[in-house]
C-alpha cells in the first residue's frame, strides 16, 4: 500500500507496543458477556447447592479465559482486527477535531465542502462494492480511501492556517520596516545598538524568506487540493466499470499513490497543523526522519 499523504493521526502498524493486545481481548464483549454469563450461572447454582458448586463456572471461565490468552492476543487474525478499530477510531477522531476546526475558518458555502462529500458518498459506494466477495478489493485499500477523506481536511486546514498567516505578515511592512533599520545601520551607533538592530534585520529578514515560501506552499496545497477530488472520481468510476477485475486493487493502490503528497509539502502541513493538533512521539520521530531524508537529498 502506498504511504499516506499528510495525517494528523498516528498510523498503528503490526505488533503496535502502545496497544495491549491482551487488555482488548480481556475487555472484549466476548469475555465480558462470558464473564456476566459465568457470574449468573454461579449465582442459580449457589441457592440448590451452595457456594462451593457456584465457583466452578467462576473457576471454568477464568481457565478458558486464561487459556485464551495464552493464543488469542498473538493471533494476526485478532491483531489485525484491533488495529482496524484503533485506525478507525483515530481517523474519526482527527475527522472531527479537522471539520471542526475548518468550520470556523471556511465559508458554510465553500466549494470544498462539496467535494468532500462528494468523496464520502463514493467512499460508501466503494464500501458497498468491497462487500461483494467477487472482486479484489480488500479492508486496507477501502481505508486507503477513507484516509484519503481526512488528508483532504488535513490539506484544507493547513491552507486556511496559511492564508492566515500570510495575511497577518504585510509583505510591504516589512520591506519598510527592514529598509528603516538598514539606515540606522548605516548611520553611526553605539555597538550595542548596532547589535540590536542586526539581530532585529536577521529576524525580518527571516520573516520575508518564510512569508514568500508560504505563497508557494499555498499554491501546492491549493493545487491538490483541487486534485484529489478529481482522482477520487477516476477510482470511483473505475470500480463501478470493472468491481470484479482481478487488478482493482492494484490500480487503487496506484491512485491513491497519486494522491500522495510530495514529502517536502507533507512536512509543511504537518507544521501548520502543530498548533492546532499534538502528534504523538511516533508522528514527530517519523517527520524528524523525513526532515533528515529532505536535507540529505539537497546536499
Amino acid at each position: 500500500m502506498a504511504d499516506k499523504g499528510p495525517a494528523i493521526w498516528d498510523g498503528i502498524e503490526p505488533d503496535d507496543p502502545e496497544i495491549s493486545y491482551l487488555m482488548e481481548m480481556v475487555t472484549s464483549p466476548t469475555s465480558v458477556y462470558g464473564f456476566l454469563g459465568a457470574v449468573t450461572a454461579a449465582a442459580v447454582l449457589s441457592i440448590p447447592l451452595g457456594f462451593g458448586f457456584a465457583a466452578l463456572p467462576l473457576l471454568a471461565f477464568g481457565a478458558a479465559e486464561g487459556i485464551a490468552g495464552l493464543f488469542i492476543p498473538s493471533s494476526p487474525i485478532f491483531r489485525e482486527r484491533i488495529n482496524r478499530k484503533k485506525r478507525k477510531e483515530r481517523r474519526e477522531n482527527a475527522r472531527q477535531h479537522l471539520m471542526e476546526q475548518i468550520s470556523k475558518r471556511a465559508q458554510p458555502k465553500d466549494a470544498r465542502w462539496k467535494s468532500y462529500r462528494q468523496m464520502c458518498e463514493r467512499l460508501k459506494s466503494v464500501r458497498k462494492i468491497a462487500k461483494n466477495r467477487a472482486n479484489a478489493l480488500s479492508a486496507r485499500d477501502v481505508e486507503a480511501l477513507d484516509d484519503a477523506t481526512v488528508d483532504f481536511l488535513s490539506l484544507w486546514l493547513a491552507m486556511l492556517v496559511m492564508h492566515d498567516r500570510r495575511q497577518s505578515l504585510n509583505e510591504g511592512t516589512l520591506d519598510a520596516r527592514l529598509r528603516d533599520i538598514e539606515q540606522q545601520l548605516s548611520d553611526t551607533v553605539p555597538p550595542i545598538e548596532r547589535q540590536r538592530l542586526k539581530h532585529a534585520k536577521v529576524d525580518l529578514e527571516r520573516l520575508l524568506t518564510g512569508r514568500r515560501a508560504l505563497r508557494a506552499r499555498i499554491t501546492a496545497v491549493e493545487t491538490s487540493l483541487l486534485t484529489r477530488p478529481d482522482t477520487f472520481e477516476e477510482i470511483y468510476q473505475g470500480l463501478v466499470a470493472n468491481p470484479n477485475a482481478s487488478d482493482v486493487s492494484t490500480k487503487l493502490q496506484e491512485a491513491v499513490a497519486r494522491m500522495r503528497v510530495e514529502e517536502e509539502l507533507d512536512l509543511a502541513v504537518e507544521g501548520e497543523l502543530a498548533g492546532l493538533f499534538q502528534p504523538s512521539e511516533k508522528v514527530k520521530r517519523r517527520a524528524r526522519q523525513a526532515q533528515a531524508k529532505v536535507r540529505k537529498e539537497k546536499a
